[in-house]
């Protein structure tokens, strides 16, 4: 019986959907509309003009894909105070990032779009090594100023 139960309960993990890379972000200080949100992934393609990016996770045999905007250009400041900046153009394909962004569906032409905005980014590898989470810096895309602390 105990067998048994370790096999479905295999069976059942297995089947799951892919959703890994989909999740809920640390406490922190966000925008007020955050509802923590994140993607994490490996930058498959940028639009310059629109600064439109698309991330890639892939587990076996199955692929999911986060399109979002970066709200504006991405930057911060070293413990040196040197300011440093970049758009979404600048990052290398297979950049594997984690993005905290916000959803809105809106209608056109009779048709629900959903457009995710981001408004900060994250590092999720150095060197090919996850970068763990209590490590990672959160940089910010966006000018809206993070002032509210939010649990999630």
């Amino acid at each position: 019986m105990k067998s048994f139960l370790h096999i479905l309960m295999v069976v059942c993990i297995s089947c799951l959907p892919l959703r890994a890379q989909h999740a809920t972000a640390p406490n922190g200080y966000y925008p007020h509309t955050y509802s923590g949100s994140i993607f994490t992934g490996s930058l498959e393609s940028v639009v310059p003009d629109t600064q439109e990016i698309t991330l890639v996770y892939t587990k076996g045999s199955k692929t999911e894909r986060f399109v979002g905007r970066l709200e504006s250009t991405c930057s911060w400041k070293d413990k040196q105070g040197t300011v440093h900046s970049f758009t979404g153009s600048d990052l290398p394909k297979g950049t594997v990032l984690t993005t905290f962004y916000t959803s809105s569906t809106k209608k056109s032409g009779g048709e629900k779009i959903t457009e995710n905005s981001i408004f900060a980014v994250s590092y999720a590898e150095q060197n090919g090594k996850r970068i763990p989470d209590e490590r990672r810096v959160l940089i910010p895309c966006s000018e809206q100023k993070f002032t509210f602390f939010k649990v999630f």
